[in-house]
């Protein structure tokens, strides 16, 4: 593990929660909409899955037991409509670039690759669901 003001283990504990944040509001987004929208909102759902679980597995190896998911999560308002899903979808995936961002700057080699890899498939789904493009995507 590195030291420093942002350690692996904290970059990585705040990844995995953050990914299980994102899997519910997948959950709930991926619900409201349909079509093609739907068969998005499943692909990345599953991505999301299995970016969750390869940084559980990067600190499971480090001997570090990552972080459990809450039982529910506050959405930031109603996801009645399909453009509300979308942007709740938009949201989640920006709000995990920085994570990500965060957790590359602490690994190294193929870690780091994923994590790299992760924040731009984040970037790109965001801008996808509707969010603006930016240079450092935030969720703001």
């Amino acid at each position: 593990m590195t030291d420093g003001p942002q350690t692996q283990k904290a970059a990585l504990d705040a990844l995995v929660s953050g990914e299980d944040a994102a899997i519910y509001a997948y959950s709930v987004g991926g619900a409201r909409v349909a079509g093609g929208a739907r068969r998005r909102a499943l692909e990345a759902l599953a991505a999301h899955r299995a970016d969750r679980d390869r940084g559980a597995s990067i600190l499971t190896a480090a001997g570090i037991v990552p972080p459990g998911s809450a039982a529910a999560y506050q959405l930031p308002g109603p996801v009645d409509t399909p453009a509300a899903a979308r942007s709740l979808m938009a949201l989640v995936d920006n709000r995990l670039v920085g994570l990500y961002a965060d957790a590359a700057a602490t690994l190294q080699g193929d870690d780091r690759r994923w994590a790299v890899r992760a924040a731009s498939e984040c970037a790109a789904r965001a801008v996808s669901w509707g969010a603006a493009s930016q240079a450092f995507p935030t969720g703001g």
